[in-house]
């Protein structure tokens, strides 16, 4: 190649280096009208450029009240990058913004280029002249049957529960006592004697225990029936109190025969016939028989209960 085409080439080289570096950056926002303390959103677009771009540093439009609120990262297009902010403003008035740096690397290369400048309009916010409303009373509606269901549910829950409790406590005092059936004394006077009988002392020889069974039966069956203090008393004193009660002679003369022939056998030894120690123990179920208490109880009675 000859010498005189070398400063022809460089001319050539500086020329396209020219061109490709002549990026338009462009800001635009939806509306350059707003109320102080409005949102906007704003996009900057880069065409012709070559390279990634740095962040962009909005320091130069924070002095005059411009803050930025979200933006979003750089995004290609089909004739460059684009990248979108919303942005408010925190004064009022004409406000220009300065044109924006935007910063490029292209390997150790930096390149800045600057956007368009921005013309915002920003206004105050209107106080109502006739200032704030006092404030009103409050209404007050009328109680009714639906603003007391819940309080009325709970005091019947309430009443409900100490209800049950209550009835759980009475049926598991009831559950624990102890009922105590009193046998009647002609019952126990009866059995004892045919437990007596059963055991044929007399028909042993055994005459004197036989006596004083019978007759300790009889006075403890006076006790019982007639509250008499019987097994303490000498005969004579059971006789005489016992008229209180008794008025049957035969049953008198009876009790009488029964008690006195314990007290000769037992006291003065003697020794009766052997017929009479049956005899005194049917003549002891006969008294019994006879003096025994009636109960006033009806079969309908029963039934109703």
């Amino acid at each position: 190649m000859s010498v005189r085409w070398y400063p022809c080439l460089l001319v050539l080289i500086f020329l396209l280096n020219s061109i490709r570096i002549q990026a338009q950056a462009q800001c635009q926002v939806d509306s350059n009208k707003l109320l102080i303390g409005d949102q906007r959103n704003m996009q900057i677009s880069v065409q012709g450029a070559t390279g990634s771009p740095d962040s962009v540093d909005f320091a130069p439009w924070k002095d005059q009240s411009f803050a930025v609120v979200a933006q979003s990262p750089w995004t290609q297009t089909a004739t460059g990058i684009e990248k979108s902010l919303r942005f408010t403003v925190f004064d009022t008035g004409y406000i220009i913004l300065d044109p924006l740096p935007i910063t490029f690397r292209e390997g150790d290369r930096k390149d800045t280029i600057y956007t368009n400048d921005l013309a915002l309009e920003v206004y105050p916010v209107i106080v109502d002249s006739t200032g704030l409303a006092p404030l009103k009373d409050i209404i007050r509606e009328p109680l009714n049957l639906r603003d007391l269901a819940i309080y009325l549910a709970g005091v019947f829950l309430i009443l409900a529960a100490i209800g049950i409790y209550l009835w759980r406590q009475k049926r598991s005092q009831a559950g624990d006592q102890i009922v105590v059936v009193v046998r009647p004394a002609h019952e126990i006077a009866l059995e004892e004697l045919s437990h007596l009988k059963g055991k044929k002392l007399w028909q042993q020889g055994h005459i004197k225990e036989y006596q004083s069974e019978l007759t300790y039966i009889i006075r403890k069956y006076l006790e019982n029936r007639f509250d008499l203090r019987a097994l303490e008393s000498t005969t004579g004193e059971i006789l005489f109190d016992i008229r209180e009660y008794v008025e049957d002679m035969r049953s008198l003369e009876d009790l009488d025969q029964i008690l006195n022939m314990a007290d000769l056998i037992k006291f003065a030894k003697a020794k009766p016939s052997v017929d009479i120690h049956q005899e005194f123990m049917d003549k002891a179920e006969s008294f019994v028989f006879q003096t025994k208490v009636e109960s006033n109880i009806s079969e309908d009675d029963d039934l109703d209960e």
